[in-house]
């Protein structure tokens, strides 16, 4: 197994959501993503939501990561993902090359194919169809960023240099990760678990093995919910409410008054405490131990701009160090991303 380089990588993703109207939202994650560029982060990755789902307001991540990078230099900027079954793949790869292009070669093009069925109905998809719609999208989408014909004969025009590599599937299943890694594509794992009755890590560690195993350059991303605070209490004062919420959206069939603050915790996956405290916790995680990245969010919840601004400072000073510094030393390593 090809071990992940060391050091971790940084990455922080936003959902885009909140209590501020949208205008000011997508206004304060460009502001996020100046400051994140400041800190270090390696990588700000968006997650695109279509009808407001999960109180997100991004239905188009290319605009968005567009004038993100007028306002940066370095920092790449992630899709997690573009639910791909509700695009015309054709389209897609047209506007991610053009982000890509406009930000110097810099964008990571994360996929995957969604789990809210109202978007699906609302685009006139048929939720049922989401895995063969994926298959069959990925591969025009993969095909038309590498270059190659498309019906007709035409090419992609323009042409990103290099974004056909920089392809992410999001997926749950090992299935679908032998399909990353047969394509050449890094691997995306949520923070949230399918099955809320085990442990996300539990459910992810078998995927990341395989993951790894069969990819001759993996690249291993991993999505957890960091949050440094005090204690627990305050943890749940900031992020409790969010999280009901979106439990009760995501998981309709749960009766979620009926968990207590430190069971909602547990359940999803949640780091939190004094920043030494959720070092060790990340670093007992099994994935995180695999990945080559590390992306933190503070979603679910609904933190306001100058709470997650300095979630984002501690996370980068204090939090990824003490983690990267607990971290097995890998034996081998593979080929960069970047």
């Amino acid at each position: 197994m090809a071990l992940p380089q060391n050091p971790l990588k940084l990455g922080f993703l936003t959902h885009v959501a909140g209590t501020n109207s949208p205008a000011q939202l997508l206004r304060d994650t460009v502001r996020l993503a100046m400051a994140a560029e400041e800190l270090g982060y390696d990588t700000l990755w968006v997650a695109q939501h279509h009808v407001g789902a999960e109180n997100g307001q991004l239905p188009s991540p290319f605009v968005l990561l567009a004038a993100i990078a007028e306002h940066t230099e370095r920092i790449r900027l992630g899709t997690a993902v573009v639910i791909l079954p509700l695009e015309d793949p054709v389209r897609a790869a047209e506007d991610a090359a053009v982000a890509d292009l406009l930000s110097g070669g810099r964008l990571e093009l994360g996929l995957g194919s969604g789990a809210h069925a109202g978007s699906y109905t609302a685009l006139g998809r048929d939720p049922d169809e989401r895995s063969s719609l994926f298959t069959q999208s990925s591969a025009t989408l993969s095909s038309a960023l590498s270059g190659e014909a498309l019906p007709g004969g035409q090419r992609l025009s323009p042409h990103a240099p290099g974004l056909h590599r920089r392809i992410w599937r999001a997926t749950h299943s090992e299935e679908g990760a032998l399909h990353a890694a047969a394509a050449g594509q890094g691997l995306l794992l949520a923070r949230s678990a399918l099955r809320l009755t085990q442990p996300v890590a539990e459910l992810q560690a078998p995927v990341a093995r395989a993951y790894r195993d069969a990819a001759a350059s993996p690249r291993l991303a991993v999505t957890r919910t960091v949050y440094p605070a005090p204690d627990h209490t305050a943890a749940l004062r900031d992020l409790g409410p969010g999280t009901r919420a979106w439990s009760r959206e995501t998981h309709p069939e749960t009766d979620w008054d009926t968990i207590d603050g430190e069971e909602l915790l547990t359940l999803h996956t949640i780091h939190t405490g004094p920043a030494d405290h959720i070092a060790r916790s990340l670093a007992a995680d099994p994935v995180v131990q695999l990945a080559d990245e590390l992306i933190a969010q503070v979603q679910p919840g609904e933190l306001g701009f100058d709470a997650t601004l300095s979630a984002l400072h501690t996370i980068a000073h204090d939090v990824a160090p003490a983690l990267r510094r607990l971290l097995p030393v890998p034996v081998t390593s593979h080929l960069s991303y970047r």
